[in-house]
């Protein structure tokens, strides 16, 4: 099945204490190159989450941004260090009585303000994010952004493999040409050869051998013989419209007949030694380029 690198989906997951965003960006890729933004909480998760895009996309360069919000409240602990707060304290007292203020002037509520400033006194700790207990719903979200990339990927594929097929056609159209032209390259350099040699011998009242001339075409027939290369490139062209059906991805596969298809039409172009195929045969790798160009973009 014909499949685009190109796309883009995006999953969501929320409730009261929790919400997650996943959006997946994809662009074509020789390989697969995947990378992972993602809040450091949920650092455990990034191999899952990457688990889960490549069970369903196997080449591109694969962009996720994961954004997430976690507000439990019972997940903060606050703390006090009584121990620490005491010895404040009582160096405090010792401050006052060194610059002469006696410790009853010092208001216990400004007191209070500035021991809980001091540094340790309060310390606030989030407790750890359960990854475990939340993956389901996060899986939720990566589903659902996979699921809409891959359908946005399929879409466009659709409308390239639409493509192919035009271009394909068009391509064994020019190929029926070439094979019809081919067989008259051969008659129009006989009939060439013997007005040339007739030319020259006129004078000299003598005429061209025959057999001598029929060797000169079937050297020159041979030289110029294409058949091998049409049979072959046939057989590119019905390969690859069986290989844009077939379930698993298709872009190598795809890409090495492209490069068939241009080694036939060059070995084509080097034999063909008369104008109207060499037109023929720029037709047809001007479509066979516009197909190795789309094909680049195929997974």
């Amino acid at each position: 099945m014909v499949k685009s690198m190109t796309g883009f989906g995006r999953g969501c997951y929320e409730e009261e204490n929790f919400s997650v965003t996943i959006e997946i960006k994809t662009v074509n890729h020789r390989y697969n190159e995947t990378a992972i933004r993602l809040p450091h909480f949920l650092n455990p998760l990034e191999d899952k989450i990457r688990k889960t895009i490549l069970a369903s996309v196997s080449r591109g360069r694969i962009d996720v941004f994961v954004t997430a919000r976690y507000t439990n409240q019972d997940a903060v602990n606050v703390t006090v260090d009584k121990a620490l707060a005491a010895a404040y304290h009582n160096a405090l007292r010792e401050v006052g009585d060194a610059i002469g203020i006696p410790s009853p002037s010092i208001s216990e509520q400004a007191e209070v303000l500035y021991l809980a400033r001091c540094p340790e006194v309060i310390t606030t700790k989030e407790g750890l994010f359960d990854c475990d207990a939340y993956w389901p719903k996060i899986k939720q979200a990566v589903d659902q952004a996979v699921e809409a990339l891959v359908a946005m990927r399929e879409a466009e594929g659709k409308n390239i493999g639409a493509d192919f097929h035009k271009r394909l056609d068009l391509i064994e159209q020019n190929v029926l040409e070439i094979e019809r032209r081919s067989p008259q390259v051969v008659a129009e350099y006989q009939a060439r050869l013997n007005e040339r040699l007739d030319a020259l011998l006129a004078d000299k009242k003598i005429t061209a051998d025959p057999d001598r001339v029929l060797q000169e075409v079937a050297i020159f027939a041979d030289r110029v013989a294409i058949t091998e290369e049409i049979v072959r490139l046939k057989s590119h062209i019905r390969q690859f419209r069986l290989i844009m059906d077939a379930a698993q991805p298709v872009g190598r596969k795809l890409d090495f007949l492209v490069q068939e298809f241009n080694r036939e039409a060059n070995t084509i172009a080097s034999k063909a030694n008369d104008f109207e195929l060499a037109k023929i045969v720029v037709d047809v790798k001007a479509e066979i380029e516009k197909i190795r160009e789309q094909v680049q973009n195929i997974e």
